[in-house]
């Protein structure tokens, strides 16, 4: 299949999960695919950004943004038909470009550049991944600083991801000093065969899954409201690992388990959506998030 009837299949299932649940099965049906390839469509949604869920029925869905309605955009195969007939019935008028324009604001393709841009990182990430894994020194090319306003490539020696795995911590090999490197600022990652000549100045950050430091770990669990397990999953990705569906009758529900080395962090999140999370453990926990809110009514 070439590159462009791929991406347009993968942007059909965008529009299928959308807008219902369906299996599988009727998935490759509608795509004309085999279940194999279905699954593997899912996977690169879900590493650029998409969460798929799966319904008790066994049918799979995108979470849709609050208010979301997938009949206020046109579908891809809508707006295909809509430029032909624009294109072909209004040649030469002075609003043909702009109706051209507002066609594709209002359509599903208007998240793509956003869901390309995810992946670019992503990209980005598996590189620097595998240097931080072999040791190995990698330039940086047309990085972005934003505090020089400089375009250059930087020499470092990466060796750890910061938080939300938005950024990486490396050695400048320039000035030997540790510094934080934005993913989205990186042009292109060039791995180099060279091992680390600075291991000895590499200084680690040690924060957790919210980004807070701290000696001592703890265990937190928490029942979430699926905008919370939502929420949770984007602001913070490294939760990933520690959140499972929570199997009962009542309204779906999400369990978050996981390693803290501050309350302050979770704490925030969790006071954040008071409504939507429920503190089930540890009991120094809940009377820390107790005295928190207590001191908000009190001011």
């Amino acid at each position: 299949m070439i590159p462009q009837a791929k991406i347009l299949r993968v942007f059909q299932l965008i529009g299928l999960l959308k807008s219902g649940g369906r299996t599988v099965q009727q998935l490759a049906e509608q795509l004309d695919a085999n279940q194999r390839t279905i699954y593997r469509y899912f996977k690169l949604l879900e590493e650029i950004g998409f969460i798929i869920d799966q319904d008790f029925h066994g049918r799979y869905f995108v979470h849709r943004e609050e208010g979301e309605s997938p009949e206020d955009r046109f579908s891809l195969e809508e707006v295909g038909v809509l430029r032909q007939l624009i294109q072909s019935g209004a040649s030469g008028h002075p609003l043909q470009e702009g109706l051209l324009r507002k066609l594709a604001f209002h359509s599903e393709a208007r998240e793509l550049p956003e869901q390309f841009l995810k992946l670019r990182v992503a990209r980005l990430f598996r590189s620097i991944s595998e240097s931080i894994e072999n040791k190995k020194q990698v330039v940086l090319k047309n990085y972005h600083s934003a505090n020089s306003q400089e375009i250059t490539d930087r020499l470092v020696e990466p060796f750890q991801f910061g938080e939300g795995f938005q950024s990486v911590l490396a050695l400048d090999t320039k000035d030997k000093q540790c510094k934080f490197f934005k993913l989205e600022r990186i042009g292109e990652v060039v791995q180099l065969d060279k091992p680390f000549k600075f291991e000895k100045l590499h200084e680690k950050s040690s924060t957790d899954i919210f980004g807070i430091s701290g000696r001592k770990e703890n265990w937190v669990t928490l029942r979430l409201s699926l905008r919370a397990y939502v929420l949770l999953r984007e602001e913070y990705p490294l939760a990933l690992p520690y959140l499972e569906k929570e199997e009962t009758d009542e309204p779906r529900t999400y369990l978050f388990h996981g390693p803290v080395l501050n309350y302050k962090g979770v704490g925030r999140f969790v006071m954040g959506l008071a409504d939507e999370v429920a503190v089930v453990g540890p009991v120094e926990f809940k009377n820390y998030v107790k005295d928190k809110l207590k001191k908000q009514k009190l001011v």
